[in-house]
Parts: structure tokens; sequence; C-alpha cells
């Protein structure tokens, strides 16, 4: 009897496991969209309750994406994984750092960072901040992601 799992059979389980979690985030789709109550025991120093949907739909939605990440994780080779560790903590902290310091740069030099039509509260500088530094933190790693190929080819 033959016990050994091959590549193939690897993705194929793997394959199975994603068409399953898309299947569940369809049904998390409908009651997402469908649930309209509103969430009970909610602060109201937090504002409005959203409703059962939205947060039954984005709790779906992270763990879609934890497992998801996973299964994407698993199925690469060495060569992979090692490529996209090396661009995330090179490319990832000096995008940090380099978006870091010319969003300080350009607030202190008095550059409006918010477009006319967002109301400038502490609130849209927070969220600016954060995507700033998400979107530095993305192209660096894309930088680096390719400088590791194409040194490696």
């Amino acid at each position: 009897m033959n016990t050994e799992i091959t590549a193939a059979d690897a993705a194929a389980r793997n394959k199975k496991k994603m068409d399953d979690l898309t299947v569940a985030l369809c049904a998390l789709t409908v009651v997402g969209v469908s649930a309209t109550a509103a969430t009970p025991f909610w602060p109201e120093a937090w504002g409005r309750a959203p409703s059962i949907g939205v947060v039954v739909l984005a709790a779906g939605l992270a763990v879609f994406l934890a497992l998801h990440t996973l299964y994407w994780w698993r199925s690469l080779d060495e060569a992979a994984k090692e490529a996209h560790k090396w661009a995330w903590w090179w490319g990832g902290n000096l995008g940090f750092v380099a978006g870091g310091a010319t969003v300080v740069i350009a607030a202190l030099a008095g550059v409006n960072l918010l477009p006319a039509a967002v109301a400038h509260t502490d609130a849209a500088l927070i969220a600016l901040g954060v995507a700033a530094a998400f979107a530095a933190q993305a192209v660096g790693y894309g930088i680096a992601w390719c400088g590791w190929w194409i040194a490696r080819r």
C-alpha cells in the first residue's frame, strides 16, 4: 500500500479546503446582507451599533482571510517562503521608515496631507497615518520581493 503523499495530492486537498471556505464566505455574505437587527450590548460611547449581519460578515472575513493565508503559505515552496519573509522584513521595515519620515517631513513643511473634501479631524489624520504606513510597507515589500527574485535569476 502506497501511503506517500504527493505534491498533487496536497494541492488537491488545499483546493478542496479553499472551495469549502469560498462556500462558507458566500453564506456569510448572505447573512451579512440580510441580518439588519442592531448588535445587542453595544456601548453607546462607541456610537450607533452596526447590524448583526455586518458583525458576522466582518468576523467571517477575518477567519476566511486567516485560513486562506494559512493554506496559501503551506502551498509555497521553500524559495518562495524565503523571498516573502526577506521582503517583508527588509522591504516592509525600510518602507515604513521611509514612508514615516516622508509624512513627518511633509507635515512639518506645512503640506496639506488631507484632500479638501475630507474634514480635518484627529480621526482623519490617524486614518491617513495608518493608511500611509501600510502603503509604504506594501511598496517597500514589493520592491524588495522583486529585488530578491532579480538577484537570484
